[in-house]
């Protein structure tokens, strides 16, 4: 019952303030995408919002599309963020061109409609964020969302059922869903520490150690391993100050102590030697090489998003996953897509550097520590998303959306000051 009115309200929310405060839509809408309504509460939510045939995010979309448009599309002067969203752009421009040009299926037009309403989300949010107060409120509704889940999930292990392993979360395994998890501990943990109010910065806490948590009893060691990197470069990233140190020490005993033999034993053998792979690890080493091969045959359209399956087993006679994004994406839409794809990440990440180590510092300091947890956050995806084929990931584009709104709100801020400058010599 809880479930069911929380959505409603949120929904009728989102709904009724679309049209006139488009923000308050997307924030509803992104939280919608991280959390996934129909799967937490499947016992009592309807499939559809009041049985319009419409699914609760749409029936949001919809008004927060129009009152973006009534206003103006927002500020669309977006600095050195344009360069990144335009690739992301060309990208789905060539999945769907490579979809079209290849084999047409159903599951490859689902990819490629839900890599457009992704983009548009993310436009919407970088044209209407335009201060900090607007990306906080943006990350902290991803925060809740991924933060839930993990309670949810949580509880459901500790009553002795590990839902994430044995079911899944949403239509999506524990591997996929685990990288989410790890996107959703860094925003949160980065979150806390940059957090001022304690109590914000407790629930910030809390919502990373949570989701740390369903990391570890996924069993997916792609994911575990995707921790580690993340507990690396954030080492790397934060201030060495003494109480910096302490709580990282702090937070890794208690890692270390949440992860239990079973854990321990299970990531390790990922780094077997090759006589030692269970199926799994070797299934996929061969699946990496067919996608290298596949890549070679078909360099610039690939054989067509969501032809992968059907493709490996005419062609190499398995019926696997390619458990990989990077190499799935090369071989779905060829050399182009997979450096569009690529090139966004790169290019974004490569922009935001000087503000992650401090070389640069940024009037307000939060800017800072956003760029720090859209950095981290994304190394630690892009190890873990090698281990695992990831079509869409709300989530982690949505991390990317953060960094490009920083790169946006560093470029207003920088015009304004020159304008003053230039006020003050007139």
């Amino acid at each position: 019952m809880k479930g069911f009115l929380f959505v409603h309200l949120l929904t009728l929310l989102g709904m009724s303030l679309g049209l006139f405060y488009p923000f308050v839509s997307l924030l509803i809408y992104t939280m919608f995408g991280i959390m996934y309504p129909n799967a937490l509460w499947f016992y009592s939510l309807p499939v559809t919002f009041l049985g319009t045939g419409m699914g609760y995010s749409e029936v949001v979309a919809y008004p927060m599309i129009i009152g973006w448009f009534a206003n103006s599309c927002g500020n669309l002067n977006l600095g050195k963020s344009l360069l990144p969203i335009s690739l992301l752009v060309l990208y789905v421009i060539h999945i769907t061109f490579s979809l079209i040009a290849g084999n047409w299926n159903p599951l490859g037009q689902e990819i490629v409609v839900m890599n457009i309403r992704l983009v548009l989300a993310m436009v919407i949010a970088l044209t209407l964020c335009n201060t900090v107060t607007h990306l906080r409120w943006f990350v902290w509704s991803l925060i809740f969302g991924s933060g839930f889940v993990a309670y949810e999930l949580n509880m459901s292990y500790f009553a002795g059922f590990n839902r994430l392993q044995v079911a899944g979360y949403a239509g999506m395994d524990n591997n996929f869903f685990a990288v989410a998890m790890v996107v959703g501990a860094t925003l949160a943990f980065f979150t806390g520490m940059a957090e001022k109010n304690l109590v914000l910065k407790f629930f910030a806490f809390l919502a990373a150690m949570f989701q740390f948590h369903v990391v570890l009893f996924s069993m997916s060691r792609g994911g575990m391993l995707g921790l580690c990197v993340v507990g690396f470069f954030t080492f790397c990233v934060l201030p060495k100050t003494g109480s910096n140190m302490l709580f990282f020490i702090v937070v890794l005993l208690v890692g270390l102590q949440l992860a239990g033999p079973s854990v321990r034993e299970r990531f390790m053998t990922a780094f077997v030697d090759k006589s030692e792979r269970d199926a799994s690890a070797h299934g996929r080493v061969v699946a990496w090489k067919n996608c290298l091969i596949t890549m070679r045959e078909n360099p610039f359209t690939g054989i067509g998003v969501g032809n992968w399956m059907p493709f490996s087993h005419e062609r190499f006679n398995t019926t696997i996953e390619a458990h990989s994004t990077w190499l799935q994406t090369g071989a779905d839409s060829g050399i182009p897509g997979l450096t569009f794809q690529l090139g966004f990440f790169f290019v974004t990440m490569y922009r935001m550097f000087p503000y992650v180590f401090g070389r640069k510092k940024l009037p307000d300091p939060r800017l800072n520590s956003f760029a720090q947890m859209v950095v981290v956050a994304v190394m630690g995806y892009t190890v873990s998303a090698q281990f695992v084929s990831l079509y869409t990931m709300e989530i982690t584009y949505y991390t990317m959306t953060i960094g490009l709104i920083v790169l946006k709100i560093v470029n207003l801020m920088e015009r304004e000051q020159a304008d003053w400058e230039e006020q003050q010599l007139a």
